[in-house]
């Protein structure tokens, strides 16, 4: 029973709330009363949970010794010796295996896409995460493609807009995570975290932030007020949805110059007033929308 619970670990489904990224089109698309379309979502959603859990799998496996050094990583089921390499590796082989196969199930398109999820990570895992910046960037492709796949998956069209958009925060994300990492870690982050730390000072780290967070803002500002999506949404109120945005992007670059942001997911969880800016967003976006 330890050693399922281990397994559960290592899967880590506390972070497929990432995945949530696949419903934008659906969401965006206005197609959430389309049954055909919402199970097509969910499926790719499914998917898309078991490929990154095939990834945090593998990457675990990569990453042992450095975690075996980090104050809480060292927990980790491979880190800690709980979990075999071997066992870790079958079950990132059969997380994969079972993607691909839901995915072949939603169609040919979405198929493609979560190959493409599957390959870009698998460099990533494979060494492409020890150059700075990079590493960040491919993060945030990983996120474009579940952006991307969810339209391809209900064949609708994804707008440039909901890909930059999604890029460009998934980039703020990224820096914001390693600048949270060196504040928490100090001199440790290089033993923590095979990287070219040189790139990632202090200075660097917080233009980095800054320039991402306000390309996020502003390509998600041109999202509101463009003549496609006032179109397409009927009115032209979707530029009130900006205010939560501007809140939660702000709130996360602060927590994450004082260290409180090495975790996304759990700051999601335990700081109520970025989970209360993401909860006004998502209202302010569904009225708008839909009624």
């Amino acid at each position: 029973m330890h050693g399922l619970y281990n397994l559960i670990r290592l899967a880590r489904p506390n972070h497929w709330t990432k995945n949530l990224v696949v419903f934008a089109a659906l969401v965006f698309s206005r197609k959430v009363g389309d049954g055909q379309a919402l199970v097509a979502a969910i499926a790719a959603f499914a998917a898309f949970c078991m490929a990154s859990s095939a990834v945090y799998a593998l990457n675990d496996v990569c990453d042992r010794k450095e975690d075996a050094r980090h104050p809480t990583k060292r927990r980790r089921p491979v880190a800690s010796g709980e979990t075999s390499v071997a066992a870790a590796v079958a079950l990132a082989v059969v997380f994969a295996a079972a993607a691909t196969v839901v995915a072949w199930v939603v169609g040919r398109a979405f198929l493609e896409a979560i190959g493409l999820y599957l390959m870009v990570m698998l460099a990533y895992v494979g060494g492409l995460k020890r150059l700075a910046v990079l590493d960040v960037l491919l993060l945030a492709v990983g996120f474009v493609i579940r952006a991307y796949a969810g339209g391809a998956a209900i064949d609708v069209w994804v707008s440039p807009w909901l890909i930059l958009c999604t890029l460009t925060l998934a980039l703020f994300l990224g820096f914001a995570k390693r600048e949270s990492e060196r504040v928490v870690l100090g001199p440790v982050a290089a033993e923590t975290r095979l990287i070219e730390w040189e790139l990632y000072d202090g200075k660097s780290l917080e233009h980095m932030m800054t320039v991402s967070a306000g390309l996020a803002i502003v390509t998600y500002m041109l999202y509101t007020v463009s003549p496609e999506t006032i179109q397409r949404v009927g009115h032209p109120w979707m530029f009130l949805t900006v205010l939560p945005v501007v809140y939660g992007v702000f709130r996360f670059y602060r927590m994450a110059i004082t260290g409180r942001a090495s975790d996304p997911v759990e700051l999601v969880r335990r700081d109520p007033a970025f989970v209360a800016a993401v909860a006004v967003w998502l209202g302010m976006v569904a009225v708008l929308l839909f009624i």
